[in-house]
């Protein structure tokens, strides 16, 4: 841990949930939702420049890194009802909010569910509702799990994850995401999936009245077209995409990452 970070177990919403907060108190509050499979280290390479405006909050959602595997099915209400048990627990009454994939459609249910709590979000890499052919993924990774475990999720995952100039000039980073996927509970994996298969904000989305920012990795597969769509449906949307990068496009490409979304949280 950096001289400015604390870190501190949380009874939260039925679950203790591990939460790591970076910078200097008295700045405006912003809370980092990680994706399926990794913790708040995702977010490492975002700290220097987040913490220059904002004090940051990181939290392991339910079943990974080190908070607790609780049983599942997940939804994205209770992922959403999570982060406002912490923000209470903490007395933050406001927070912008950071999000990739699972996390950031966990952001789309903050803002449509708990206005009051969100100033801006930024949902990076995601998606918002779960059509058929994304809820039989699920269930293919689901049996894949039961029958051969996380290394096996693991293999599968990093190529859709990583480009190929990634995953064969930057082992480190292959590692570093390995590592994460590895350390997520298969409670967690289990119960986050099953929640990814009942995501349902898209007919919704045109209620968000908050800033939304929308990031992408130019080579994240559907992900790109698919956010252009949801930029339609947002009001006053901005959509940014991140060369070089796929679905991790904070840990491909940090620098044009972190430009963009300082960019848009700093307006």
């Amino acid at each position: 841990m950096t001289p400015m970070q604390k870190e501190m177990r949380i009874a939260a919403n039925g679950a203790e949930l591990r939460v790591l907060i970076d910078g200097a108190e008295g700045k405006p509050w912003l809370t980092c939702l990680h994706s399926l499979a990794t913790r708040a280290e995702l977010w490492d390479d975002q700290m220097e420049e987040l913490t220059t405006d904002f004090r940051v909050l990181r939290i392991d959602a339910r079943g990974h890194g080190m908070s607790d595997p609780k049983g599942e099915p997940y939804s994205f209400d209770q992922l959403a009802q999570d982060v406002v048990a912490v923000w209470d627990h903490l007395g933050i009454e406001r927070s912008a909010v950071l999000g990739l994939s699972m996390g950031g459609m966990t952001a789309f249910g903050l803002a449509l569910d708990h206005p009051a709590r969100v100033t801006r979000i930024v949902a990076a890499d995601c998606r918002s509702d779960a059509p058929e052919f994304f809820r039989n993924m699920w269930a293919d990774r689901q049996r894949i799990l039961a029958e051969k475990g996380m290394d096996a999720i693991a293999d599968i995952t990093i190529p859709t994850w990583l480009t190929e100039e990634t995953r064969s000039t930057r082992p480190q980073d292959v590692e570093r995401v390995r590592r994460m996927i590895l350390g997520t509970s298969r409670e967690g994996y289990l119960g986050a999936t099953k929640a990814l298969q009942s995501l349902d904000y898209k007919n919704r989305l045109s209620g968000i009245r908050c800033p939304v920012g929308l990031v992408v990795g130019a080579a994240d597969g559907p992900h790109p077209a698919e956010m252009r769509a949801m930029a339609e449906l947002i009001p006053g949307a901005r959509l940014a995409e991140v060369p070089a990068a796929a679905h991790l496009a904070n840990v491909e490409n940090p620098a044009a990452f972190n430009k963009e979304v300082r960019s848009f949280l700093s307006e």
